[in-house]
């Protein structure tokens, strides 16, 4: 019979009694990818969180099961259970390279909290800078930056798990890749009051040992702007506009008291003038932190201060900026 009779394709018919056989209508089980997912071997206990390909095989693990979607490849020739932090991917990329290599540079910075400038930090993120002691060859990999470097054993040390510079030797070797505002942030976040993590020596040493190196210029010239008071890369970054416009070096994060009450913790003062210059970031444009700002600078201005506010957008014109600033210091209160 022709389709137009009524009766169904022979294949039509064997699919109908496959989908009421015993009399009930039901589908027909097919292989899922849901059923093969809960079909997945196991991995080994042994295994850790993040391992490598090879560490896998050696127990037995298939290549068929190492591709599986419930694993990540963070690196070439390394799994994960799931997505990773950028720490556990460092410590994945120093187990596939020769024993001894540490980060250096703007990724030893990363693994120190030390302030980047952002297009420098998503770079050090996407391709760590790994090195090894000279004279050894540079690492040879697609995923990493690859240095040898002449280091002695005091300049590397561990963080969690990862071999890095240590502090000195990290900001010496940031001096060839950065400006100088961004090693002076990078110097103020070092050696911050709030919590140092080295000293201003500790860095002159470090420079001086490394002698006429690359940024050997920039760096000096950080080593006489570093302030133990910043408490941002942004106040660090102003704080070096005003100096090298040959204004006065003010006084960092200040508390001004008043009859011996604490009325407010200034970013930066220069006494003379009773001038006070805040840096406003983001943080300060919630509503209840903007009113609490206005009722302290009122205070300040109460007691014969002066208040000026830079933000964000004051870098866009630097020379406004710096105008602005000398023209207030030259009225002296």
């Amino acid at each position: 019979m022709g389709a137009g009779d009524g009766a169904a394709p022979a294949h039509g018919r064997a699919r109908e009694e496959l989908c009421t056989a015993g009399g009930a209508r039901h589908r027909p089980r097919l292989a899922t990818r849901h059923s093969a997912v809960m079909r997945r071997a196991e991995l080994p206990p042994s295994l850790p969180s993040t391992f490598l390909v090879e560490e896998a095989r050696d127990r037995g693990v298939s290549p068929g099961r190492l591709r599986a979607q419930d694993l990540t490849s963070p690196v070439h020739g390394a799994r994960a259970r799931g997505e990773i932090d950028e720490r556990a991917r460092l410590r994945l990329i120093l187990a596939r390279v020769p024993d001894g290599a540490f980060v250096c540079g703007p990724t030893a910075a990363l693994v120190h909290g030390m302030p980047l400038p952002r297009s420098l930090e998503v770079a050090a993120a996407a391709r760590p800078h790994v090195a090894v002691a000279l004279p050894a060859n540079r690492v040879r990999r697609p995923e990493v930056v690859g240095r040898a470097l002449a280091v002695d054993a005091d300049d590397v040390t561990e963080v969690d798990g990862i071999r890095a510079t240590t502090f000195e030797r990290t900001w010496v070797d940031l001096g060839g890749s950065v400006a100088v505002p961004a090693l002076v942030a990078a110097g103020d976040a070092l050696i911050s009051r709030r919590g140092p993590r080295t000293t201003a020596e500790a860095l002159a040493r470090a420079h001086a040992k490394a002698g006429r190196s690359r940024g050997a210029v920039r760096r000096a010239e950080a080593l006489t702007l570093i302030d133990d008071g910043a408490e941002s890369p942004r106040e660090s970054k102003l704080r070096v506009l005003i100096v090298r416009a040959g204004l006065p070096r003010p006084r960092t994060n200040v508390a001004i008291r008043a009859g011996g009450r604490f009325v407010a913790r200034v970013d930066m003062l220069f006494p003379d003038a009773r001038l006070v210059v805040e840096y406003d970031g983001d943080y300060h444009r919630d509503l209840s932190q903007w009113s609490r700002d206005q009722s302290r600078r009122a205070e300040l201005e109460s007691l014969g201060y002066r208040v000026t506010v830079v933000t964000a957008r004051d870098f866009d014109d630097p020379e406004t900026l710096v105008r602005r600033i000398r023209r207030l210091l030259a009225r002296q209160a």
